[in-house]
């Protein structure tokens, strides 16, 4: 099972859930779920449905910390059999029951059974610098990131100790961020259903490394030019699956503006139509550098009810769990510092009575894609 999204635990202490989309970067903190004071890592997604946000589960401590993002709860337990930590790499078993938490190189792991509140312990991790480790959704093993030197690892509970260099020097050296005590770590890593691996680091750079195959690339991607937007803050671990989508990440946002011109309504599916300009300008949205655009990406929230769609002259589009993406189709040339007004049309299914007379349009963001 697996969402559009991923969730980071961003903050070493009042730790914090941002929900992250690979695809394009967005990235936003979870508002109705409270900071943590103490701070937790270690943390797995349990899924609960397609159409439901799933469970968070953590450890900080002796305690695991079960983080209901759609509630917006946290509840804390003491668990039987668990020791203080540190806790650093951790993940939900593929039966989703299961918490395995890793702490220091000599020290056991844990395997937490989260219906019965009682942790056993397993073998020691290994060295290194390896903050996060995910589940392949095709063969069931453990990969990780080492920190200093970006060696791909695999990880298996069997052996004593778990870590196996499977390749060397696929991913950059990690970051740090800029906050207190920082490791240069991985610190997010995940999949989606496919076998694409995403790794995180402390500073919010991100890679993509095809595991589809059993071939293993001589070097990951860094996406985008920027990093996940958390401020100073330290990315501390990540949880969740995403379901593929066949077009590349990319983070390079550029400027796009909207004008709301009128809504109708709709007969079939019943509800309403929004029309918007939306209007690219080739210039980056962070930096303020003028650049030439060839190719591009639109994408904002798009209801999930069965009708709604967004439809615009030149572009493909996708909509998938919550999400419009619109891709530019061919070369659409846009010069350094200039743009371009594109007319999009929101259907919206519902009341007409009860729906807005301008969709909010959330998310609204546009990156440029490679032109190569």
């Amino acid at each position: 099972m697996a969402h559009r999204k991923v969730y980071l635990a961003v903050g070493r202490t009042h730790t914090r859930i941002y929900r992250f989309d690979p695809i394009d970067g967005d990235t936003r903190v979870v508002e109705n779920v409270l900071p943590y004071e103490a701070g937790y890592t270690a943390m797995g997604a349990q899924y609960l449905g397609d159409d439901k946000e799933p469970l968070l589960l953590a450890v900080s401590g002796n305690r695991l910390i079960t983080i209901d993002v759609a509630a917006g709860t946290l509840k804390e337990q003491v668990i039987d059999g668990l020791p203080e930590g540190p806790w650093f790499d951790g993940d939900m078993d593929p039966d989703g029951k299961t918490l395995f938490a890793v702490s220091n190189p000599g020290t056991p792991s844990y395997a937490i059974d989260v219906a019965a509140g009682k942790a056993t312990s397993r073998n020691a991790p290994g060295g290194g610098r390896w903050d996060d480790f995910a589940y392949h959704p095709k063969n069931g093993r453990l990969y990780s990131v080492e920190g200093d030197d970006g060696d791909l690892l695999l990880i298996d509970p069997s052996c004593q100790p778990m870590k196996t260099v499977l390749k060397q020097g696929v991913f950059p050296s990690a970051q740090a961020s800029t906050a207190a005590g920082s490791r240069k770590a991985y610190s997010a890593t995940f999949f989606d259903q496919d076998g694409n691996f995403y790794a995180v680091d402390s500073a919010g750079n991100v890679n993509h490394l095809d595991l589809t195959t059993a071939t293993i690339p001589d070097h990951s991607q860094r996406i985008g030019r920027g990093r996940v937007p958390v401020g100073n803050l330290e990315i501390m671990n990540g949880a969740g699956r995403i379901t593929p989508l066949p077009v590349p990440p990319s983070y390079d946002e550029i400027t796009v503006t909207k004008k709301f011109n009128r809504t109708w309504e709709n007969s079939e599916p019943r509800g309403r139509v929004y029309s918007f300009d939306l209007t690219l300008t080739a210039i980056g949205k962070d930096s303020g550098t003028a650049e030439d655009v060839r190719k591009f990406r639109i994408s904002f929230d798009l209801p999930t009810d069965k009708g709604a769609k967004a439809e615009a002259s030149g572009v493909e589009v996708i909509a998938q769990d919550g999400k419009a993406y619109l891709d530019s189709v061919g070369d659409q040339f846009l010069a350094a510092g200039t743009s371009r007004p594109i007319t999009v049309l929101i259907t919206v299914p519902g009341d007409p009575a009860r729906l807005p007379q301008e969709y909010p349009l959330d998310g609204l963001r546009a990156t440029r894609l490679p032109s190569h």
